[in-house]
């Protein structure tokens, strides 16, 4: 099997782990509902897709590399 088809069927679910665990610890100590954590866990994949596909549409001398960068919010 090839490495890099594999690793980019995990990158999906690993980047919804990494953008869920933010809104559910800031629920958890902020002792806020948990419908919350499930509202920011969606506008968070939302910026970060779309942060993703903005950048994928610039002309490569345009884009910008890093934390905000090609690769959204998660970084991967």
């Amino acid at each position: 099997m090839n490495k890099e088809v594999i690793w980019e069927a995990i990158k999906e679910p690993l980047r919804l782990l990494v953008l869920a665990i933010v809104p559910l610890l800031v629920t958890y100590f902020a002792a806020l509902p948990y419908q919350w954590a499930i509202l920011a866990t969606v506008v968070l994949r939302f910026i970060d897709k779309w942060l993703h596909e903005y950048e994928k549409a610039q002309p490569v001398k345009k884009q910008i590399k890093g934390i905000l960068g090609l690769k959204g919010l998660t970084g991967f």
